[in-house]
């Protein structure tokens, strides 16, 4: 059974439907046939881009016509669309900018917001912070943050879940700590943690843009960046930048040895940026 992940979305919901058709894993009519093959999209359906409205259903959708087969983890963007959705003008922290102005400073869409409905939010609640498929842990980020959440999988995702369905300002900020954070793993010792508690030999994630970490032209960026000795790989094709974007089946990723540093500008920091 083949596994195939896709990275930030970021609104380009007819990207994605143009990636999958490519991939075989959806029809000309954009319902899903990709057999018994799995699909995981690794967070941030929304932000930055026309329509994350319309890829937050797309998805929605694929999830049912897959019978489970295809599943979204929990971005960043799309547990900061939920904050303002829940606590739009509420202080983030002590410094007093709320959530929505948090949002608006990373992309967010009005025209998305305004369409989200109790379903839509219900369905973000739901989304698994980190997940395992065969030797890989998938999650959005980055980072060894997540084990802040909790020391097993499935203490992280409830913890996430909590949070999303029940938390207020502190407990939403706290997560978002976590999802915005980066660039943990070109460090050995931080990417062992992960592995050590989660489980799984390899990690497969987003969020931080390939063509930022190379300080390449986002249109030369067509696959996978394989770094820390082949153990991680980061698919973040930067549609939001113009990337021409890409679906990579984990079976066919192979090793590299390179281990690239992120330029200053992208190095982990508070989330009030704009990242």
């Amino acid at each position: 059974m083949p596994s195939f992940v896709v990275g930030d979305i970021h609104g380009y919901r007819d990207a994605l439907v143009l990636l999958l058709g490519d991939a075989g894993l959806v029809d000309g009519h954009e319902h899903w046939s990709g057999a018994d093959a799995r699909l995981w999209l690794l967070g941030d359906l929304t932000d930055r881009g026309p329509d994350g409205f319309g890829a937050i259903e797309l998805v929605m959708r694929l999830e049912r016509e897959a019978a489970g087969n295809v599943r979204c983890l929990l971005g960043n963007h799309d547990a900061l669309i939920l904050a303002v959705a829940r606590l739009a003008d509420d202080a983030v922290d002590a410094t007093g900018v709320s959530f929505r102005e948090m949002w608006m400073m990373n992309g967010g869409n009005v025209r998305d917001l305004d369409r989200l409905e109790s379903q839509h939010l219900e369905w973000i609640e739901r989304m698994p912070a980190l997940a395992r498929d065969g030797e890989w842990l998938l999650l959005h980020a980055d980072t060894d943050a997540y084990l802040d959440l909790g020391a097993t999988a499935d203490a992280v995702n409830e913890a996430a879940r909590e949070a999303l369905a029940h938390g207020g300002p502190a407990e939403l900020d706290r997560l978002l700590e976590v999802l915005f954070d980066r660039d943990a793993f070109s460090d050995t010792a931080r990417l062992d943690r992960m592995l050590a508690a989660f489980g799984g030999s390899r990690v497969v994630h987003g969020h931080t843009p390939i063509a930022f970490v190379l300080d390449e032209d986002t249109a030369e960026i067509t696959s996978p960046l394989v770094y820390a000795g082949g153990r991680a790989v980061n698919v973040d094709h930067c549609l939001f930048a113009g990337g021409p974007g890409f679906v990579v089946e984990l079976g066919e990723v192979g090793a590299e040895t390179s281990a690239p540093s992120l330029r200053p500008s992208w190095r982990r920091g508070p989330h009030r940026r704009s990242e």
